[in-house]
């Protein structure tokens, strides 16, 4: 059967182009869609940013409590001369000790713009500029924030370092701004060189926060096992976990039958002794102490 039995040949021919028109539409919405509107979503929403990779130093990321388990350390007397002043090796010291400590958030050029100053509130100071310093911008007003850190700020106290690298990060701070930072107080300076002349100092054991808090909740979860072999031990105590816990915070138990009374007699019987040792007699009390000591 051919169309050209049911239409002439004009019909036909306006039917073919009718057709072709509608073929070329199609064609060019396929196009469109395909390739035209990916690239204007994308124009549109421009690709995320990378993350930035969390610094990683010696005060870890945003904790400045942090910090590796280092055992205690004395430093001897310092000249004042080679630490009021800056110097190649104390300055090179320096910017070692600001990039561990400081760079997360003062950014790497000191401009308040370091990774960790996003969702800080006040922002970070920014060195290379002379306004806004709370403190002051004197060699004796940055070792004195340093120390004492800066209430109501994300700025914490870093005595924790020692006074020759808190007087090198001194000088890194001052050399991030060329604006004059004034010169120092003599009383102010004097006193800073007795405090690098005197004894010297010792810095203790350090020990990350996180670390110390893991290390008490082991100790106060899991005290010593109680002998509930013994027959004293057995009548006195219903539940051996929680009495192991009371009696691991009752100072000076094992050496005072009274202290033990006192330390277990207020909170029977959730304290995991049985209700009947209230009851004791001093020298029921005696014997008890004796056995949980494993005497």
């Amino acid at each position: 059967m051919k169309l050209e039995q049911y239409v002439s040949p004009a019909e036909f021919r306006r039917l073919m182009s009718a057709l072709a028109a509608v073929a070329g539409f199609i064609a060019i919405n396929a196009f469109f869609g395909f390739l035209v509107v990916p690239g204007i979503r994308n124009a549109n929403h421009p690709a995320p940013e990378a993350l930035v990779a969390a610094p990683q130093g010696e005060t870890g990321w945003l904790d400045p409590t942090d910090y590796p388990a280092a055992a205690k350390e004395f430093i001897p007397p310092i000249d004042p001369q080679t630490v009021m002043t800056p110097n190649p090796a104390l300055m090179e010291r320096g910017r070692a000790v600001y990039e561990k400590t400081c760079a997360t958030c003062h950014g790497p050029q000191g401009k308040g713009d370091g990774p960790g100053a996003t969702g800080l509130n006040p922002k970070p100071r920014n060195f290379a500029v002379k306004e806004g310093w709370k403190v002051g911008t004197r060699v004796e007003d940055i070792y004195r924030t340093l120390e004492e850190g800066i209430k109501g700020s994300s700025m914490v106290s870093y005595n924790d370092l020692s006074r020759r690298d808190r007087m090198a990060l001194v000088h890194v701070v001052q050399s991030l701004g060329s604006f004059d930072h004034g010169a120092s107080d003599p009383k102010a300076r004097e006193a800073l060189e007795k405090l690098f002349a005197s004894a010297g100092e010792t810095i203790p054991n350090r020990i990350p926060v996180k670390a110390a808090l893991g290390r008490l909740e082991g100790e106060f979860l899991a005290p010593p096992a109680l002998p509930l072999e013994r027959p004293e031990v057995g009548r006195a105590v219903r539940d051996a976990r929680r009495a192991a816990q009371t009696l691991a915070a009752i100072p000076g138990w094992k050496d005072s039958d009274l202290a033990l009374a006192k330390g277990v007699l207020p909170d029977l019987p959730a304290n995991g002794f049985a209700p009947a040792v209230a009851t004791y007699s001093p020298e029921e009390w005696k014997q008890l102490r004796s056995a949980l000591a494993g005497r």
